[in-house]
């Protein structure tokens, strides 16, 4: 009997490795994104003092002026700058629509926020915190860890990435217009 796989010439060899190693690797990929959340960080110095910086950042009234993608919050049991307070956020990107229950979870007044929210489509751990670089130069940092709830969008998250950056882009150019109409001396 024959060796037919000694027939196939040098071509049908690299094609059977390639696509051995693209199986193996979306296997890889599978396995590595089953249990895992995606990091997405900005930052940007702000021309106007922390504390005006802070009560954009820390008054539910204010969030949604700078924040993109939020449209209202509605306070649950508490404020923003109220630790351990819950809030129902409201989110819209394009025509799709979503809310999520929003818990501080850690504050130290004027300087850093840290927030849990938990929705449908995701979970979101969101630190913003304060820098001061000069008496109207104030560094604001954006850290957010999503870990998307269904499987096929933490394996796609790759996809994505772009259009969160994009929306922390214009978080902070919203954050420029809001520090210079409330502290215009800067």
């Amino acid at each position: 009997m024959r060796d037919s796989f000694r027939d196939w010439n040098l071509y049908h060899k690299s094609i059977v490795v390639l696509l051995s190693a693209m199986v193996f690797g979306v296997i890889v990929r599978a396995v590595i994104v089953f249990d895992t959340a995606f990091e997405v960080v900005g930052e940007r110095v702000v021309n106007a003092s922390a504390e005006t910086v802070w009560t954009l950042v820390s008054n539910d009234k204010n969030r949604d002026k700078w924040q993109a993608e939020i449209v209202d919050l509605v306070e649950l049991t508490g404020p923003t700058n109220e630790r351990g307070a819950t809030r129902l956020v409201f989110w819209k990107r394009g025509a799709k629509r979503w809310q999520a229950v929003e818990r501080t979870r850690d504050l130290l007044p004027g300087r850093q926020l840290s927030l849990l929210q938990n929705s449908d489509q995701d979970t979101r751990w969101i630190t913003i915190s304060l820098e001061v670089i000069e008496p109207c130069k104030t560094k604001l940092i954006i850290n957010e860890i999503i870990e998307p709830s269904a499987y096929e969008d933490r394996f796609w998250f790759f996809n994505q990435r772009t259009l969160h950056q994009s929306r922390l882009s214009a978080s902070f150019d919203a954050m420029d217009r809001w520090a210079a109409v409330a502290e215009p001396k800067c």
